[in-house]
């Protein structure tokens, strides 16, 4: 429902560079993966989710078959998911696909326990062979138009429902009118919610659907008109949702200041845009790749010689409590528990961390106290995807090495 109390403005402010100075300095130690999954189809993950006892990895894999991900390829590519327990024990894992070619690229945990998980699809169709013609000499019967499956862009959205053993229950899909990339999938009182990108052309919008299993998929509402991204969402106390991507856009009355700015909207239960607010430097260009409860956010600062990770923690929308950036091969992504976490690619020094050069560049877990400082740091090999935490799992990092996955679990 729309919230008509809250009066529709625009923010823009500039993030300074805020360095922590904490009393005890923290040491870095180096963890290794409690589970290394190899691949060899051009697998990729995409999402990471917790339960209260496995960790599941939904993505994409292009292998005929493999391993961890069992079944036949349909297509040219299927999305998977993959359930571990704690220590790295395989539970299960299944194929999601058919005959098109498949994406998974988000998932929420449902109060049953089940798991949703959204991604695209291409559609499929057949040429018609055309007839042979009666007086031609062809002794062999060899077809000479052969009916060849042709597949499309990525325009059917999906959802998937897995139980929490790893079996399929239930599937739906909707046709959409250009090419779809869901980003992001949240659970709410009343179904599920999907963000992410539509391309139209040479432009790219961010877009909202719902879904539930009795009305299933609501019609698409776009946002921005040329260069619009979003890239993650968490569900408000209020119905609302709070999502942050980039955007060169005009939004609601808020101009872009750069040519990539920072963007975190609040959108309502229905899909209304209500706030935007922009996170700016000058001569940069920016974008925020994650976000926790709490309104913890990651994200990337690109300047024309550099590179940051960028980390705020706001006590509202419009309100950054602390904000901190560290140079940098990659963006910032955050999760939320007593305290907060980030992951990314260092590429300089860390203020309040022993001996900490960052050069070479590694990647490095970093837990941020109160203020942004650094309570605890671990470094470990293999470029963080994905990054999340519960009480019961810890902290996990799923980690990229160009030939396997690592799964890191600190609590």
């Amino acid at each position: 429902m729309k919230l008509k109390f809250f009066t529709i403005f625009s923010l823009i402010f500039a993030m300074s560079f805020t360095i922590i100075s904490p009393v005890n300095a923290a040491t870095m130690i180096a963890i290794k993966p409690v589970v290394e999954i190899p691949y060899t189809g051009n697998e990729q993950v995409s999402d990471l989710l917790l339960t209260p006892s496995a960790i599941a990895l939904i993505g994409t894999t292009e292998a005929a078959t493999s391993n961890p991900i069992p079944g036949n390829l349909g297509g040219s590519s299927d999305g998977f998911i993959s359930i571990y327990t704690k220590s790295g024990s395989l539970v299960a894992s299944t194929r999601l696909g058919g005959g098109a070619n498949e994406i998974a690229t988000a998932a929420a945990l449902d109060a049953d326990g089940s798991i949703w998980i959204v991604g695209a699809s291409t559609v499929v169709s057949a040429i018609t062979p055309a007839p042979t013609p009666t007086k031609l000499l062809n002794p062999d019967n060899v077809p000479l138009t052969p009916s060849v499956p042709i597949s499309s862009a990525l325009t059917k959205l999906n959802l998937w429902q897995i139980s929490s053993v790893g079996q399929l229950i239930n599937s739906y899909e909707t046709q959409t009118a250009a090419v779809i990339s869901p980003q992001d999938l949240v659970m709410t009182k009343t179904g599920l919610v999907i963000f992410g990108d539509i391309y139209e052309g040479a432009n790219v919008r961010g877009f909202y659907t719902s879904f539930n299993q009795a009305t299933l998929f609501t019609p698409v509402i776009r946002y921005g008109n040329k260069s619009t991204q979003l890239t993650e969402a968490i569900a408000n106390s209020d119905g609302s949702f709070t999502v942050v991507g980039r955007s060169s856009d005009l939004l609601l009355k808020s101009r872009a200041v750069t040519k990539s700015d920072a963007i975190t909207l609040k959108i309502s239960a229905t899909g209304s845009l209500q706030v935007v607010a922009r996170a700016v430097l000058r001569n940069t260009s920016r974008g925020w790749s994650s976000i926790g409860t709490g309104l913890l956010q990651g994200g990337i600062v690109r300047y024309s010689n550099k590179t940051e990770a960028a980390i705020t923690k706001y006590s509202s929308l419009n309100k950054p409590s602390w904000n901190t950036r560290y140079l940098s091969r990659s963006t910032a992504l955050v999760a939320t528990g007593t305290n907060s976490w980030v992951t990314f690619i260092s590429a300089g020094a860390i203020p309040g961390l022993r001996t900490w050069k960052g050069k070479p560049a590694a990647p490095v877990l970093l837990q941020l106290g109160k203020k942004g400082e650094v309570i605890s740091a671990a470094s470990f090999t293999g470029t963080p995807v994905a990054i999340a935490r519960n009480n019961e799992m810890g902290t996990v990092v799923i980690t990229d090495s160009g030939t396997s996955f690592g799964l890191l679990q600190v609590n």
